[in-house]
């Protein structure tokens, strides 16, 4: 029981560090144009529209 107690919370600190891992903005510029939740938006779907991007094949 022990050693399930300790799994579980093992579980939940590193989802908890993942989970405020992923809400720190990736570089300064972010931080100092994330000042509105907008511009916070706007860059999230940059960095989507990014991902996706490089996921697509080139037109070659």
């Amino acid at each position: 029981m022990y050693v399930f107690s300790w799994f579980l919370s093992m579980i939940v600190a590193l989802v908890a560090t993942a989970t405020i891992a992923m809400a720190l903005p990736r570089s300064a510029a972010d931080e100092l144009s994330a000042s509105t939740p907008q511009s916070m938006f706007s860059v999230e779907m940059n960095r989507i529209d990014a991902m996706l991007a490089s996921c697509m094949p080139n037109g070659d």
